[in-house]
């Protein structure tokens, strides 16, 4: 297994080998505490661990008898079964054997025989499952509790029933009682990064513990099947689950232990429930419709079901989610349409006016089901289920519409949910069909603009603007001059014309006329961006709120929100408002929306805001999570694009480059992406250029993008491109950020302007002014690259105390965030060379020959060689290979 993607050739058999060494016993230190206290007090007589099936008692009780057998101590342990129970002693067969008649002489002889032991100290003695004792092995252990002859440690099921002298060992506090809880979640997901060696996808662990609750065995048992089947594997670095699970019959078999004997009411009970989805309570109403009220109180008497008495209605819901599960998977497929088709004609019967939720659940029933489906319900559950953010099911309900005989509000609602997937070409086609058939030419020209739209978020700016052309004429004879002007802002913004967008956003935003919910939040998010680009984000939390307000409740694009989310985060961290950048995404994590696009969402927006105040290590990972998540989907590119420039961003920072220069190629073929993004990668490649040891590179390709920001009046952008090239140690762009301060709001210019000048006037105290301004609005990175350049500056001067305060500061905030930058670099090794000498020494670290470094730089071979001779002069070593190993570096391989 490779830290990116499983290889092809790996099987089943391989997968099985990660099953095969013991699971380690995570989340249980409190528990093991308790029982290790209970072997270790003086007179102590054991304890009882109760709990559900497959809990993990057993694992806990050999675990300590393990340890104590390691201090020395004689421990034994035996099993009860269903099988032995009708046997006297048949649990204690192995010291009963050629027992006289005599039944309380043979159970003195048995507790005799468990209890004598050689060593010092009394025995450990192990029960498992000392609910299935038969009524002469409980005596057995009553007798060796009660007489202190040994230390027991009992295991015993939840709500099963127990031999009397069994209970009484806690009734009568003879033993304690420990309750072992299930696994946590966290504890679920710690337990298969250690099994499975490696980081597990957040969202992957949670489906997991939802379908386990933490139950130790049925996770094992998950574990091996899927990965034995092949849909538990890694992508980008990331074991990833996000397959339909699939009942194994040894998973099966596990949960019929607790279900399989039950009655047949009992289990006709679990079958109504076992057709929602997992977890999903039915309402009691629609259950008693169905099924007699006594077999519902002996389900929940049994532990099959259990009956929320708070929630409004009252609900029922299977005890494990697995239950419903193995319910479903072993009934027949005419049986599973039947019963949904009951429970759906129940729902409609007993729920007159029913909420989103039980709209959707209905609809998805009605589809699956014997019924004949009934368009205009399809149409409504499928709009509830955009308004839900649940866009998937959206889809698949308006397909059925389509299908079931719906007409053209099918045919739209299809294509609002088709988007929504970021199922872009499909919808694009859906819209294109819609423009054709519409009926009059007003709605031909809002279709155009729709799709004009589509293709912006295809980042297909051309085709957009091509759309909007065509029908430029026609927007003032229908009265939609406001939601074209809201599509050019969009439009504008991510063409890398801020102005523009701005003014077509006012327009759209402002004049009087028809528009609709969808163009507003689209005149909204290009203003956004326009906004933030030009420096104004005084004006950005204002417009957003509204934008949000939208977002809520539209259901044309449900994820919106998340688009304009990450359009205010990053004008605020353009801006220096790293703070209020983590506020937008934290509040857009507490959305209700779970789905695979709206989990890449999230991790892209909190890598992006971990990314900005320099947690490397967490950006990194969230940056991979959204990419794994992301290779299901068909997601816009643009976006994808980002999530991989920004994990770049992450890696080089953290001093990878070449994984963070390979990560950068990986994009290098993608269709052309609108400026708006652009800007990123040019930042991306500046840093793997200055990583790599061409800092020229680096600044050139600065400048350059500045000049261009500049005629854009992209003036936020160019203070960023300025500051990254002050960060890279560049000396010329004082004047130019003194400028931009007077134009940009926010606290990023105010330092970058700081650090620049502290750079050209050679000026270490105001080198570390600009760390402390950096490290206040929460760019670190920023913040330890100018401590760094001020202790090289100041060891150059001499100020050997001021030198080390600087150096502490910028080892400090590397320690904090995990960066690896040029500028930390250069101060981990205080050797007086020039900017010019490291650069050709980091060239020639990546095998390069001098020839090769002369045409890199566009210098002579002998201007090489002559800063590589004095630099052996200053250092005192000799070559190009001592002056790499003094660097840390050391050459590459020559191919």
């Amino acid at each position: 297994m490779t830290s990116l993607q499983l290889d092809a050739s790996a099987t089943a058999t391989q997968y099985a080998e990660v099953m095969g060494s013991g699971w380690p016993l995570t989340g249980r230190t409190e528990e093991l505490k308790a029982i290790t206290e209970s072997l270790d007090t003086a007179g102590a007589a054991g304890i009882v661990l109760a709990g559900a099936a497959g809990v993990g008692k057993t694992r806990l009780a050999r675990e300590a008898l393990t340890r104590a057998g390691r201090r020395g101590r004689d421990c034994r342990f035996v099993a009860a079964t269903a099988s032995a129970q009708s046997v006297p002693l048949g649990a204690f067969a192995d010291y009963a054997d050629r027992l006289g008649p005599d039944p309380l002489a043979r159970v003195r002889d048995v507790v005799d025989a468990v209890t004598c032991t050689s060593r010092r100290g009394p025995v450990v003695v192990g029960v498992d499952d000392a609910h299935l004792l038969d009524e002469q092995s409980a005596l057995v252990v009553h007798q060796i509790v009660r007489r202190q002859l040994a230390t027991v440690v009992l295991t015993v099921r939840t709500g099963e029933p127990a031999p009397d002298a069994i209970t009484a060992l806690w009734k009568d506090e003879l033993l304690p009682r420990l309750e072992v809880q299930p696994l946590s979640r966290a504890e679920t997901a710690s337990l298969l990064g250690c099994v499975l060696a490696g980081d597990v996808e957040s969202s992957t662990a949670e489906r997991i513990w939802d379908y386990t609750r933490g139950n130790a065995l049925y996770l094992r048992q998950l574990i091996a099947d899927e990965l034995a089947a092949g849909r538990f594997t890694q992508r980008s670095g990331l074991w990833i689950w996000d397959t339909q699970l699939r009942m194994s019959p040894s998973l099966a078999d596990l949960i019929d232990t607790t279900i399989g004997r039950q009655p047949d009411p009992v289990l006709a009970v679990l079958d109504v429930l076992a057709v929602l989805a997992v977890a999903d309570p039915v309402e009691l109403a629609v259950l008693s419709a169905m099924t007699p009220v006594e077999a519902i109180d002996a389900a929940e008497a049994a532990g099959v079901i259990t009956v929320d008495t708070s929630s409004d209605p009252v609900v029922a819901r299977t005890a494990h989610p697995l239950f419903g599960e193995v319910r479903r998977a072993r009934a027949g497929t005419m049986r599973l349409r039947h019963l949904r088709g009951r429970v759906a004609t129940e729902l409609a019967n007993t729920v007159p006016r029913p909420d989103l939720i039980q709209r959707v659940r209905r609809a998805t029933l009605v589809i699956d089901s014997d019924l004949t489906p009934d368009p205009e319900q399809l149409m409504d559950a499928s709009s509830a289920a955009l308004e839900l953010m649940d866009p998937t099911t959206a889809e698949r309900l308006a397909h059925a519409a389509l299908h079931a005989g719906g007409r053209r509000r099918a045919h739209v609602l299809h294509a609002l949910a088709l988007a929504s997937c970021d199922r872009l070409g499909e919808a694009l086609g859906t819209y294109a069909e819609l423009t054709e058939t519409a009926s009059t030419d007003r709605a031909r020209v809002i279709h155009t603009l729709g799709r004009a739209l589509l293709l912006a978020r295809a980042s297909e700016p051309d085709a957009a603007e091509h759309e909007l052309a065509a029908i430029r004429d026609r927007i003032a004879d229908h009265g939609l001059e406001r939601p074209y002007n809201c599509v050019l802002a969009a439009l504008a913004a991510f063409q890398g014309h801020p102005q523009i967008a701005v003014d077509a956003a006012a327009a759209g935003l402002s004049e009087p006329g028809w528009t609709h919910a969808s163009f507003e939040f689209t005149g909204i998010a290009g203003l956004v961006v326009g906004l933030g680009e030009l420096g104004r984000i005084d004006a950005v939390p204002d417009r957003t709120q509204r934008g949000y307000e939208l977002g809520r409740t539209m259901i044309e694009n449900p994820m919106g929100r998340f688009f304009l989310g990450s359009m205010h985060i990053a004008a605020c961290q353009l801006a220096g408002r790293i703070t209020e950048a983590q506020a937008v995404a934290d509040r857009l994590a507490g959305e209700p929306m779970d789905n695979p696009l709206a989990r890449t969402h999230r991790a892209v927006l909190w890598g992006s805001t971990a990314l900005a105040r320099g947690d490397l290590t967490l950006a990194g990972r969230l940056f991979r999570e959204a990419t794994a998540i992301a290779a299901s989907l068909e997601y816009p590119i643009a976006n994808r694009l980002t999530g991989q420039h920004r994990h770049a961003l992450a890696l080089v920072m953290a001093g990878d480059h070449a994984s963070a220069a390979a990560l950068l190629q990986s994009g290098a073929h993608a269709r052309t992406v609108p400026d708006y993004f652009g800007f990123e990668a040019t930042l991306v490649q500046a840093w793997v250029y200055a990583a790599g040891g061409t800092t020229s590179d680096a600044i050139a390709l600065l400048h350059d993008y500045a000049r261009r920001a500049a005629e854009c009046a992209r003036s936020a952008c160019e203070v960023l491109c300025l500051q990254t090239s002050a960060q890279f140690g560049d000396r010329t762009v004082a004047a130019r950020l003194v400028e931009l301060a007077s134009i940009v709001q926010g606290p990023r210019v105010a330092a970058a302007a700081t650090h620049a000048a502290a750079l050209r006037d050679r000026d270490g105290d105001g080198l570390r002014e600009a760390a402390t301004l950096y490290e206040a609005f929460g760019d670190r990175i920023a913040a330890a690259d100018a401590a760094a350049q001020a202790a090289v500056l100041y060891r150059e001067q001499g100020r050997r105390g001021a030198a080390m305060t600087a150096s502490a500061v910028a080892r400090r905030l590397s320690a904090e965030t995990g960066a690896d930058t040029p500028a930390l670099r250069a101060n981990t090794v205080p050797i007086p060379l020039t900017d010019r000498q490291r650069e050709i020494i980091a060239l020639a670290a990546t095998g390069l020959s001098n020839r090769e470094i002369a045409h890199r730089l566009v210098m002579s071979v002998r201007t090489v060689e002559g800063h590589l001779f004095r630099a052996s002069q200053k250092t005192g070593v000799n070559g190009r290979d001592e002056l790499i190993a003094l660097l840390g570096s050391r050459p590459a391989a020559r191919h």
